[in-house]
This record gives C-alpha cells, sequence and structure tokens, in this order.
C-alpha cells in the first residue's frame, strides 16, 4: 500500500486521540509521553489534566482509599466499593524519603497534603506522578501548637494550605494561608482564640476545612466547629449540639457531601448532627440517626467517605464500617501486625503545581504486606 494511503487510512483527529489518552490510568499516560512529541504535549498540559481528573472522578476504578499504617512508612490503597486490597495500584510508596515521622493532612484530586510531625514544613504531593512541592511553614519554637489543613479553592481553582498556629505568650490563634496559585503565605486575622485536639483538620468537604476546637477553661470551656471557607479566606466558630462537653468524644465525617458531627455520649451510642442553617450567626443543628458500635471510639473517619469508618481490631485485623449500610468488612493483613492510624480517599491524577519535583527516592516500591479480607 501506498505511504500516504495507509497513513490517511490510519488517521486519528487529535480531539479523538485526546479522548481516548484521558480514559486512562496514569501509570499508562507517563510511558506514553515517550511515544512521540504530540502525545506528550497533550498529556503534559494542564488542560488535559483537568480532562483526565473528571474521567478519573467519574470511574470508579480509579478511586481507592489509602490507609497509612503506624509501625511501616508505606500507604496501603483499597477498593473503596468492595474494601478489597488493590493488588495492581502502583502507589505502594516509602514515606521514609520524606526524613522524618509524617502527618497526613488531607487528598484531593490526586493530590496529598503532608506535613512533618515539628509543624515547619508541609508538602503536596502526588503519588501517581510521584512529584511533590515542599514548602516552609514558618513555625517554629515559639509556637506552642499548630494543625495544618487542606482544601481547594473552586472559586479561583488553587489549591491552599491553612495552618493554625498558637505562638508562647500570646492569648490569641494565628492562622495563615498558603496559595498554590501564588506561591506563598498570608497572615489572616482572627478575632477569637481556642485551642484544637490534632494536628490536622478533622474532615475536608467541599472547599472548606473543619476542626473540632474549644476555648475558655474549667466549667467555662466550649467545645466548638471552625470552619475555614478557602474561597473567601474566612474562619468562623460554630458551636457544638448542647449536652457534649467532651471534644475527644466529637468526631467530624462527611455525610451526604456535608460536614457532620458524631457525638458519642458515655456509653457506645452515637448521634450524627448536621449543620442546616448555614448563615454566620444562625446556624442550627439537625441530629439525622443514631447508632450503637461495639468497637469504642479509637477509630479513624475516611475523607470524602460519606459516613464509612476504619478502625482497629485487636487479632482481627482492620475494620471498614459503613454507617449507612451498616455492613462491615474485616482485612487481615498477615506476617505483619499493621495498624492503621488514619485514612484518606485518593482519586488518581496528573495534576501538579507550580515547583513540583521528582521525589526519585521515592520510586523504591516497598515489600507489599500479605493481605486477606472477610466479611
Amino acid at each position: 500500500m501506498d505511504p500516504e494511503k495507509r497513513k490517511e487510512e490510519f488517521y486519528v483527529s487529535k480531539d479523538v486521540m485526546v479522548d481516548i489518552l484521558s480514559r486512562l490510568p496514569v501509570i499508562s499516560l507517563l510511558r506514553f509521553k515517550s511515544v512521540c512529541t504530540q502525545w506528550r504535549d497533550i498529556i503534559s498540559s494542564p488542560s488535559f489534566a483537568s480532562l483526565h481528573l473528571k474521567c478519573s472522578i467519574s470511574n470508579p476504578t480509579r478511586h481507592s482509599i489509602l490507609v497509612r499504617t503506624n509501625s511501616k512508612k508505606m500507604l496501603i490503597p483499597f477498593d473503596p466499593l468492595t474494601y478489597s486490597p488493590f493488588s495492581n495500584l502502583d502507589i505502594y510508596c516509602n514515606l521514609g524519603s520524606f526524613g522524618q515521622r509524617v502527618l497526613f493532612v488531607g487528598s484531593i484530586n490526586g493530590l496529598l497534603c503532608i506535613c512533618g510531625s515539628s509543624g515547619r514544613w508541609i508538602c503536596l504531593w502526588n503519588p501517581s506522578t510521584r512529584l511533590f512541592k515542599k514548602i516552609e511553614t514558618g513555625i517554629n519554637g515559639r509556637s506552642s501548637g499548630f494543625s495544618v489543613g487542606f482544601g481547594h479553592d473552586l472559586i479561583a481553582n488553587d489549591y491552599k494550605v491553612v495552618v493554625i498556629h498558637r505562638r508562647r505568650r500570646v492569648t490569641r490563634t494565628g492562622v495563615k494561608v498558603w496559595s498554590a496559585n501564588f506561591e506563598s503565605w498570608r497572615e489572616i486575622k482572627v478575632d477569637c482564640d481556642f485551642t484544637f485536639k490534632q494536628c490536622v483538620c478533622d474532615t475536608m468537604v467541599k472547599g472548606f476545612a473543619y476542626w473540632i476546637v474549644w476555648n475558655g477553661l474549667g466549667s467555662n470551656s466550649k467545645i466548638l466547629v471552625a470552619s475555614f471557607d478557602m474561597s473567601t479566606e474566612v474562619l468562623r466558630l460554630v458551636p457544638v449540639p448542647q449536652d457534649y462537653y467532651h471534644p475527644d468524644r466529637l468526631y467530624g465525617l462527611i455525610w451526604k457531601e456535608k460536614f457532620a458531627l458524631a457525638a458519642f455520649d458515655r456509653t457506645k451510642i452515637c448521634q450524627v448532627w448536621t449543620i442546616e442553617n448555614d448563615s454566620v450567626g444562625k446556624e442550627s443543628w439537625s441530629k439525622k440517626f443514631t447508632f450503637k458500635l461495639d468497637f469504642g471510639f479509637n477509630f479513624y473517619t475516611i475523607d470524602a467517605g460519606n459516613g464509612k469508618l476504619l478502625y482497629n481490631r485487636e487479632s482481627r485485623g482492620l475494620v471498614f464500617y459503613d454507617l449507612e449500610t451498616t455492613k462491615m468488612k474485616t482485612v487481615e493483613i498477615r506476617k505483619n501486625n499493621y495498624l492503621a492510624s488514619g485514612a484518606h480517599y485518593y482519586v488518581e491524577s496528573l495534576l501538579s503545581i507550580k515547583g513540583f519535583k521528582r521525589l526519585r527516592e521515592n520510586t523504591k516500591k516497598m515489600k507489599r504486606p500479605t493481605i486477606s479480607h472477610t466479611f
């Protein structure tokens, strides 16, 4: 056949090619960048990364729950529909590359936010592309505590990190925000003082980061929910439902795509509340349902999991629990006594931000644990 005729016969328009490529997993696309200049330019473009993300969000096979273990610096991915461990997902990563104990802040659109236990740095990281950016926070020995949140400004299409910190001998809480678009920090003025119970936010929902906090001492202490709007960069405090005075018995979770508060009484009975009126100063809580747990209070909520919980059960491994269906699944990890220390919902993507560079040390995979699962 004449070469020119053969070329015409097998010609594929650019639009069709983009559509086909957008449906492929990241690991294939990274290889295909070496096929030709045209494919490399397509796959490397920000517009294609956005299109690919939309396809990944709509494709359940691109989703996973990343479980962080406390005995090994690794992530274990699970299928969010069946809770079965993935055997072919290429994101088993050596977190030891970051040099110290790592705290997971959150996961949005394929980007993970982690921070060092000292709070002096945070890192945005795409484990699928193995690209990352490390940012100094300015937190130092003068701070008596810090907590980090991560979110997506849907209006400006900007990824932001918010750090709440308390300075020694200062009675006011400080807040600073880092913007990926501007690659800089800015201080946010807040006229309140409160204490947070952990170093990362409790929950992230649609452009908001939430913390369970309290202010005051003794009988004057009040439990509050602090919410930070990534678009307006406004922090506000909302009192929790009455009769709940202990922050360790309150958990933030996601229910029906909204922030929800799981509140325990002195037994294992838990009530789930959501904020119905979202107007500033007129917020009201509505109790949605009540459930009972037989595994105590030591569990983790899964970001973007819509009522999904994860907890460690002695001698039985990890247990996934769905509040909506009340179904649970036990995952036994043999040979290694791993305990979960957190979990995040993850969607693979090609997204990157300014200043991303390759974490070469992270490409070395760790030996995977032997995992089985039972109902």
